[in-house]
């Protein structure tokens, strides 16, 4: 998804089962990124970016992202919450996965990255 077009468009898959995700997205390298959705009449009419993330395997780490496992306190918070979310996937090759994900971030400007806000990094 960068700007300056060093790399093919995405093909960008959604689900709004996010509690579900893991068992639809394959196990490929890839990028996602959780979206609380705005509806009119059940239409969505507006997103609000929240988090964009990367895996070696999608499917993998999309499962850590359940809310009983989420190390991200605020992510962890708003998947508890009710809501109108949308999770969206696409595979991307190895070598492009930090390029892809740091252009997402820069773009969408998502309220709940580690990448953007480091104060909720874990300690190790």
């Amino acid at each position: 998804m960068s700007l300056g077009g060093s790399f093919n468009e995405l093909a960008w898959h959604g689900t709004g089962s996010i509690a579900l995700a893991h068992t639809i997205a394959p196990d490929r390298p890839g990028v996602y990124v959780y979206a609380e959705l705005g509806k009119l009449h059940g239409l969505a009419v507006a997103q609000d970016w929240v988090y964009v993330g990367q895996g070696k395997s999608l499917s993998a780490r999309l499962s850590r992202h359940q809310p009983h496992l989420e190390s991200n306190r605020l992510l962890r918070d708003w998947l508890h919450r009710p809501g109108d979310r949308q999770l969206y996937y696409a595979e991307v090759e190895l070598a492009m996965l930090d390029t892809v994900e740091r252009d997402l971030i820069s773009h969408l400007q998502p309220r709940f990255n580690r990448q953007r806000y480091p104060q909720h990094t874990l300690s190790t």
